[in-house]
């Protein structure tokens, strides 16, 4: 059983349709990291994305999703409501920084701490708290963007792409 859903797709705006027949929904928990304001070039990226993500939700191919919200430029400092530099800590532990650039940015701060900037949207893919999928990065020469892992998850494909 196949089920279409009401967004667009890889090519052409044509539906996504997301395989719910013969499979087991994510047993990861998938957090996605937003921007409390975005940038007006990312918009309609970014809210096609998480309406997709509610949508693989609905279907029952998500079953633990999170939403946290990140200022536009955190500082990394938890008191202050951004996104603590923790995080980004552990996206370059597991794939390096080079892999996250130009998606996340740091710069030196003021006080000597540095200061990071998440992209628009981000999402992690955690397993028994374990990182194993990250959107977007590189990944050996190759560019593996939100929409890689929307679709992925829609065809019941793997969105792991951190290794051990």
């Amino acid at each position: 059983m196949l089920r279409g859903l009401d967004m667009g797709g890889k090519s052409g705006g044509e539906p996504t349709i997301i395989r719910v027949a013969d499979r087991e929904p994510l047993s990861a928990e998938l957090t996605l990291y937003v921007h409390e304001t975005v940038p007006d070039a990312a918009s309609d990226r970014v809210s096609s994305a998480l309406d997709g993500f509610e949508l693989l939700e609905q279907a029952g191919v998500v079953t633990d999703r999170r939403v946290e919200t990140v200022s536009r430029q955190p500082t990394g400092n938890e008191a202050d409501g951004s996104a603590p530099a923790a995080v980004y800590d552990e996206f370059v532990e597991a794939v390096d920084w080079e892999s996250l650039d130009p998606f996340f940015k740091t710069r030196p701060g003021s006080d000597g701490a540095d200061r990071v900037t998440f992209p628009p949207l981000c999402v992690a893919i955690r397993d028994a708290g374990e990182l194993t999928g990250l959107y977007p990065r590189w990944n050996d020469g190759t560019h593996e963007s939100i929409e890689d892992c929307l679709n992925a998850l829609a065809a019941g494909d793997r969105v792991e792409n951190v290794r051990p």
